[in-house]
C-alpha cells in the first residue's frame, strides 16, 4: 500500500508553470548512476537528460560520441594526406 504524498493535495489543479520544472537528470561519474538535479558537483556529472532512461546511457552515448570523432578525425586525416600532392 503506498501513502499519498502529503503535498499531493496542495499540487492537485496546478500547471506546469506554477509548479516549475523539475531537475533534469545527469549520470554522476562518482556513483555510476543517474540523479535527478545536482546532487554532486557538476565536475562529476554527464548531462543534463531530460529523463533517467537518457541519463543512465549516458556512458554509452559518450561511447558512440567518441567512435564518431574518431572516424571524422581519420576520414579529415586521409582527405588532407592525398589531397595535397598534385
Amino acid at each position: 500500500m503506498s501513502w499519498p504524498d502529503a503535498g499531493d493535495e496542495l499540487r492537485e489543479g496546478l500547471d506546469e508553470a506554477q509548479l516549475g520544472k523539475p531537475d533534469p537528470w545527469y549520470f554522476c561519474l562518482r556513483h555510476h548512476r543517474p540523479e535527478q538535479g545536482h546532487q554532486c558537483p557538476a565536475r562529476f556529472l554527464l548531462g543534463p537528460f531530460a529523463t533517467e532512461e537518457e541519463a543512465s546511457h549516458a556512458l554509452e552515448k559518450v561511447q558512440e560520441n567518441e567512435e564518431a570523432w574518431a572516424a571524422q578525425e581519420r576520414t579529415e586525416r586521409e582527405q588532407g594526406e592525398g589531397g595535397g600532392a598534385s
